[in-house]
C-alpha cells in the first residue's frame, strides 16, 4: 500500500480481529462514516464480502456500489480509492498470496466479469461460509478457510462461464420480478408467464438457473434482508422474523440457520462487535 495514504487509512479503520493461516490473511475492518480513502494498492490479491454498510470504491473511471452482502474480487496492485457511506462500513477481507492466486481455478484470476465486479446474491452465503470459519479457533480453522474460499471461488467461476441467452435474460428478469414482490410472492403460472413457457417448464428451468425453486430464492432473499436488519435496526429478533414473512421466531431461526449456516443472534452479535469497532473509529475522527 502506498505510503502516503497508509497513515490516513488507518486512522479510520478499526480492525477488530485478523488471523493468518499459510497464504491467507484475513482481518474485519470497520470505517467510520464518510471516511475518504485516496488512491492505494494492495500488494496481494484480496476480496471483501461487505457485512454492514456501505461505500463506493473508485478505481479509474469506474464506480463500485458496495453494499451489505456484496462480495468483490480484485486483483493484486490495482488502484482505488474508497468513499464511505452516511452508517459507516464494516466488511471481512482476505488477502491471498501471489501462489495461492496463481493456482486458483483456471481463468478466474484473469476473468474480468469477475474480479472487479461487485457480485450479489447467493454469493453472499459462501462468503458467510468464509466469514463463520475467520471466527472459528481450533486446529481445523487454517483448513476451514482454505475450503471454504476454494468453494466461493469455484461458484463465482460457475456463475462467470453461463450462458447468457435470451432465456437467461428472461430467468434472471423473473428472479428480479421475485425479489421486487418478496411480500406478495407470484403465482407460478405467473412466473411462467413471464417466461412464456409451460408452468412445469418454468419450475425446471429455474432451478437449472439457480440450483433452488422459485420459493426457495423469495426465502434466501428474505433472510439476506433479514440480514441487513439485523446488522442495522435495535429490534427483537422476533420482530424481523415477522416482517420478513416467516411464521414465528423458531420458523425465522430454522430457516436462518439452514440458508446461512449460523443462527441469528450469533450472526448479530458479530456484526454489533465489529459495527462498535467503526464506532471508535468514529470517535477518533471526532
Amino acid at each position: 500500500m502506498r505510503r502516503a495514504d497508509e497513515s490516513a487509512q488507518l486512522e479510520a479503520r478499526t480492525v477488530r480481529r485478523a488471523v493468518d493461516h499459510k497464504g491467507l490473511h484475513a482481518f474485519e475492518a470497520a470505517y467510520a462514516p464518510g471516511t475518504v480513502l485516496p488512491e492505494h494498492d494492495h500488494a496481494a490479491p484480496f476480496f471483501t464480502y461487505v457485512l454492514h454498510g456501505s461505500y463506493v470504491e473508485r478505481a479509474g473511471q469506474i464506480a463500485r456500489d458496495c453494499r451489505r452482502g456484496a462480495v468483490v474480487l480484485h486483483h493484486g496492485g490495482e488502484s482505488h480509492a474508497n468513499l464511505v457511506g452516511p452508517s459507516g462500513t464494516a466488511s471481512l477481507n482476505s488477502e491471498i498470496a501471489w501462489n495461492l492466486w496463481c493456482d486458483l481455478p483456471r481463468g478466474l484470476a484473469r476473468d474480468n466479469r469477475v474480479v472487479g465486479r461487485v457480485l450479489t446474491g447467493d454469493v453472499e452465503w459462501l462468503a458467510m461460509a468464509v466469514w463463520r470459519e475467520f471466527h472459528h479457533d481450533d486446529v481445523a480453522s487454517a483448513l476451514g478457510m482454505h475450503e471454504s474460499i476454494a468453494r466461493l471461488l469455484a461458484a463465482v467461476l460457475d456463475a462467470s462461464t453461463r450462458e447468457t441467452t435470451a432465456a437467461v435474460h428472461r430467468l434472471d428478469a423473473c428472479a428480479d420480478y421475485i425479489c421486487d414482490h418478496l411480500d406478495t410472492p407470484p403465482s407460478l403460472s405467473v412466473a411462467a408467464a413471464l417466461l412464456g413457457v409451460h408452468p412445469m417448464h418454468a419450475a425446471r428451468l429455474f432451478r437449472r438457473r439457480f440450483g433452488c425453486s422459485m420459493a426457495e430464492f423469495g426465502r434466501r432473499r428474505r433472510v439476506a434482508w433479514a440480514c441487513e436488519r439485523l446488522a442495522e435496526e435495535e429490534v427483537t429478533i422476533a420482530n424481523i422474523a415477522i416482517r420478513a414473512g416467516f411464521a414465528d421466531h423458531a420458523h425465522f431461526t430454522r430457516t436462518f440457520r439452514r440458508i446461512t449456516g449460523c443462527a441469528p443472534r450469533w450472526y448479530r452479535a458479530r456484526v454489533l462487535n465489529v459495527r462498535m469497532a467503526g464506532l471508535s473509529a468514529t470517535q477518533r475522527a471526532s
